[in-house]
């Protein structure tokens, strides 16, 4: 593995990590999905300036995320009812038939 994919990695996963601080249901899983996305496009991106310019974006939006995260524990919510029933959450069938 190159320098360059284990930087790429290095940040995917500190962007995730920034990604499920957010304590809001919707908001979490929005920064999830928009991190994936974008470091699949950065990974498969062959030319070396654009992933220049892409890591550098990403490494600006890690900042405001990881700032975001922080504003968003300091302010209670109401819990939706995804984030308030555990077996609703993980996917399990809520009735049984």
């Amino acid at each position: 593995m190159s320098t360059r994919q284990s930087e790429i990695l290095r940040l995917y996963r500190s962007s995730l990590r920034a990604a499920q601080r957010f304590e809001t249901y919707n908001f979490r899983k929005y920064f999830y999905r928009r991190t994936h996305d974008r470091f699949h496009a950065m990974w498969e991106e062959a030319d070396a300036q654009k992933v220049g310019k892409a890591m550098a974006e990403a490494r600006a939006e890690l900042e405001v995320m990881q700032r975001q995260g922080i504003l968003n524990k300091m302010f209670a919510h109401n819990r939706t009812v995804i984030e308030s029933d555990p077996q609703y959450a993980s996917g399990a069938p809520r009735f049984s038939e």
